[in-house]
Order: C-alpha cells, then sequence, then structure tokens
C-alpha cells in the first residue's frame, strides 16, 4: 500500500479510486478503490462512538465519578453510558451519557483534518504520540509493580496475568459431558489452579474431568484463530483500509516506503501488545482471577469499560492512573479516526474538483447522519456491530485482497519491488516477490473460506453467524435495524459511485509507466 500510494501521488492522485484507476488499466478498477474510500467512512462514523466513550471515562475519572464497588456497578454505568439498554438512551447533556463527549470528539476531528495533512494531523500527532507513549511506559511500570492485590487470593499476581497472557502451552480443565466429549471448563495458570484442578478430579466420579495442555500447533489447526489474528492485524495495522495508499501519496520521491512501513508497523504493535496488552490483562487476571476476568468478558469493550474501572478503584491512586489510562486510549483513538477521514477528503477534492472547505463539510455531514443513526440505535450496539462486521471485517478483507492482488499482478511483483526498493535505506529482497504472489494470496483465500464457511453456512461448532440471521432469519427474528445499516452502506456506495462516474478528472484516467 505504501509502493502503491507513492507511485499514485506522484502523478496526481491522492484518494484510492485514482491510484488503483492510475495502475490498473480495467475501467471498473476505480469502482474497487472505492471500496476504500466508502469503507473508512463508515469505519470513522462508529469508531468515532467508541472514541467518545474514551474521553467520556477520561472526564469521569477527573471527575470523581468512577468509584464502583463492584463489577456490576461498572458493568451498569458502561451499559447506560453508551445507551445499551434501550435505544435513543445514549442521548444527554450529562457526564454519564455519550453525547457530549460525542460532540466534541467529531467537531475536534474535522477541526484537525479540516486544516490539512500538515498543519492539522501531522500537528496533532507530532504532540500525541510521544504523549501516548509516555502515559503507556507510566502505567505499564505501575501495573509491573503492583502487588498484593486480593488477599484473599494469593495466588492471584500479574505473574498469573502474564502467564494467562504469553504462555504458549494453554492447561484447562475439561469435564465430559453426556454426549461422551470433553469440554473446556476453565483456564489454568500456575501450580495453584493446577493444584486445585487436581483436587477436583480426585473428589469427582471417574473420567468426568481432566486437565489437558494445548499445544500451540493444535491452537494454529483452530480456523477461529487464524480469522481472529487477521482481522486483528488488519484493523490494527489499517491494512486494507486505503488510508496507507492515501497517506503515502504526500511522501516525496525519496522517502523510504519500505523503513516507513516496517517502523509504523513495529511501533504500533509495540503500543497495542507491549503497552496496550501488558496495562490491560494482566491487571484484570490479578484482580479478578482467570476466571473472573474471562467471564467479565476478556473481550476488548468488556476488558476496558468493565473491568478496568474496578482495577483503578482498588488502586492506590487509581482515579490518576485511570485518568491516565483512558487519556491514552483517547490520543490513540483520535490519531486513527484521523486517517480514516483522510481517503475521504482526498477523493471528494479530486472528484469534485472543490477546495478543504467544501469536502470537510460534505464528509462532515455524510459521518455525522450514519453516526447519529448508531448512537440512537445503541440497544444492544446493533448498529454498530452490524456496521462493523459487514464493512470493518467483509469489505476490508475483501478490499486488502484486491490491493495484494494488485500489486502482485497487476503492478507486477518485479516492478513492485523496484517501486520499493527506490530511495530505501532497507531493501525488498527478491523472494518478496513470491511471497505476494503465492503465499499471500493462497492464505488470504483460504482465511476467507474458511470465515465464510462457518460464518455464513454454519459449518463447524456455533452454527450460523448472528449476522446473518439478523438479515435472513434462519428460525431467528430478523433485524430492521441490520437492514437499515445494508441500505445505508449500499446508499453510500452509491452515492460515492455517481461522483466518481460524473468526475472529469476520473474520465481521463489512463494506466502510465511508473516512476
Amino acid at each position: 500500500e505504501w509502493t502503491l500510494g507513492r507511485s499514485g501521488g506522484h502523478r496526481g492522485f491522492n484518494s484510492p479510486p485514482g491510484i488503483i484507476g492510475l495502475i490498473w488499466s480495467w475501467r471498473g478498477a476505480r469502482y474497487v478503490g472505492l471500496l476504500g474510500v466508502m469503507l473508512t467512512t463508515i469505519i470513522y462514523s462508529y469508531y468515532i462512538y467508541i472514541e467518545s466513550w474514551c474521553l467520556g471515562y477520561a472526564v469521569n475519572f477527573a471527575s470523581g465519578g468512577m468509584e464502583f464497588s463492584s463489577i456490576e456497578e461498572s458493568g451498569k454505568f458502561f451499559t447506560d453510558f453508551i445507551g445499551a439498554d434501550a435505544d435513543g438512551s445514549a442521548l444527554g447533556l450529562g457526564f454519564d451519557r455519550v453525547s457530549l463527549f460525542f460532540a466534541f470528539s467529531f467537531a475536534l476531528n474535522f477541526l484537525l483534518i479540516y486544516k490539512g495533512v500538515a498543519k492539522g494531523i501531522e500537528m496533532f500527532c507530532k504532540y500525541a504520540m510521544p504523549l501516548l507513549i509516555i502515559l503507556g511506559l507510566v502505567l505499564v511500570v505501575r501495573v509491573m509493580t503492583l502487588g498484593g492485590v486480593a488477599e484473599d487470593h494469593p495466588e492471584r499476581g500479574i505473574d498469573q496475568g502474564m502467564g494467562f497472557m504469553w504462555n504458549p502451552v494453554k492447561v484447562v480443565l475439561e469435564e465430559r459431558g453426556e454426549d461422551g466429549k470433553w469440554v473446556e471448563v476453565s483456564r489454568l495458570v500456575g501450580d495453584f489452579d493446577i493444584k486445585n484442578a487436581e483436587e477436583k478430579i480426585s473428589s469427582a466420579p471417574a473420567e468426568t474431568l481432566r486437565i489437558r495442555e494445548i499445544s500451540v500447533f493444535e491452537q494454529l489447526m483452530n480456523p477461529s484463530i487464524w480469522i481472529a489474528a487477521a482481522g486483528q492485524v488488519f484493523f490494527s495495522l489499517t491494512v486494507g483500509f486505503g488510508g496507507i495508499m492515501t497517506y503515502a501519496s504526500y511522501l516525496r520521491k525519496r522517502d523510504d516506503v519500505v523503513l516507513s512501513s516496517m517502523a509504523s508497523a513495529g511501533a504500533n504493535e509495540f503500543c497495542e501488545v507491549c503497552l496496550g496488552g501488558l496495562i490491560t490483562v494482566p491487571a484484570a487476571v490479578a484482580f479478578f482471577g482467570v476466571s473472573g476476568a474471562m467471564g467479565a468478558g476478556l473481550s476488548l469493550f468488556d476488558l476496558g469499560f468493565r473491568a478496568l474501572p474496578m482495577v483503578f478503584a482498588h488502586m492506590e491512586f487509581g482515579a490518576l492512573f485511570g485518568l491516565l489510562f483512558f487519556t491514552l486510549l483517547y490520543l490513540a483513538a483520535v490519531t486513527s479516526s484521523l486517517s480514516m477521514l483522510q481517503p475521504g477528503i482526498a477523493f471528494l477534492e479530486e472528484a469534485m474538483g472543490v477546495g478543504r472547505k467544501v469536502s470537510s463539510l460534505l464528509l462532515g455531514l455524510i459521518t455525522f447522519f450514519i453516526s447519529v443513526f448508531i448512537i440512537y440505535f445503541s440497544k444492544d450496539l446493533k448498529a454498530m456491530d452490524t456496521f462493523d462486521f459487514w464493512v470493518g471485517q467483509v469489505v476490508v478483507y475483501v478490499f486488502a485482497m484486491f490491493l495484494v492482488c494488485i500489486f502482485a499482478r497487476v503492478l507486477g511483483p518485479k516492478e513492485g519491488i523496484r517501486l520499493a526498493n527506490h530511495s530505501s535505506l532497507v531493501k525488498l529482497p527478491k523472494w518478496f516477490g513470491y511471497v505476494i504472489c503465492y503465499v499471500s494470496p493462497t492464505l488470504l483465500v483460504l482465511v476467507f473460506v474458511s470465515w465464510v464457511a462457518k460464518e455464513i453456512f454454519g459449518f463447524g461448532a456455533g452454527g450460523r453467524s448472528g449476522y446473518i440471521t439478523d438479515l435472513f432469519g434462519f428460525g431467528a427474528e430478523v433485524s430492521t435495524v441490520a437492514w437499515v445499516c445494508i441500505l445505508m452502506i449500499a446508499a453510500l456506495f452509491g452515492f460515492y459511485a455517481m461522483i466518481l462516474r460524473s468526475s472529469k478528472r476520473y474520465k481521463t484516467l489512463k494506466k502510465g509507466g511508473h516512476s
């Protein structure tokens, strides 16, 4: 994406439709690029909702409104704050509702995007990113030095949390069901857990409980692991979004895209795993134990917004560290949401021939309408969840597969590697061409087919995905909100397609040489 973007930028195009249309001579290629504009618009529209949660929690920690005595109380605040109990319940003017924080975050994002890449986005990130690293390191040190967090459970601690997060071989307690199949009961981390499990086994009827180790190889044979990993990497690195191409199109010819891509991937994983992961997972396990943390929900939302406030509530100077943590999350979220706006801005400026003011206003109206729809239909986060599944997972994955094929088959591995290596301190090796031509497409297709078989056709454990039954029933209730989300996705793509089709500049797109 870095290489494709820089190549298109040198020839005057900064948006995914323009860049892909230059490289791929097929007339429909520009509409493939339009997927990158549509998906970043949709993802921004619900990402700004989540971003507002972070700001709201930071402000509530600062005002002393986050003192909870139980995880149920913490969960109730979160549910009320985001409006998950009923449609429209997220609207309100107090600190206990997300609306005010959404309005501020939305205005901040468009103020920065209006100022442009250098004066807005670059200026913000230049200060926000170092601050994010500093806050992250402070929180990691604090979490790693926690001790005696649960007097009634001396086995709990940061070491158990680290083991839960990093032990490659998983140890589980399993129970034999009536059908004779073994079902996991709990995860075991540390000698204390294993000893307790052995005592349970000794007092239970024979052949009803067992301890089993799950090897790395066995875990890697589970398609869900690969699907989850692929989705996490794509979203975390914004691969397949079109944002990387758009930003790379503003680079100079002598800028190093190979080193830049390696640095961005490495810095991202450091912040996400070494900072974010070490702050959240070990602390939650240390306070609540393995089963307690998993019961509280070791998901992005539940861990961050239900379990962690309880961790800070039981920590000395917890309000301060809670403020720092959610401020860190907010800074990280703003830098991400800004990157999602730029492809849409670039496309509208190119296709319509308008300036920054008009493009920002139009994109602002589009995203505001979608965001308000998502916030209003907040019950069980149905609208946000539907958009995230179909756009944030499916469309992103499909667009990423297109980009791999464009680089490998349309541009060609030799030409692609030559363009990437131009002015690069670190050179892509020749064998990278074989990886991008054969290994990457094969893995992407296999993971995608596995996902389709599991989620859409219901093969394997769990049956069809709820996102499919929301639309087509199959014995379940059809969701009107889910269908409206699908229609909004189609309508947005159609609207962008009309702009592209009527654009005089895009009609002159022709494949040319690469410099």
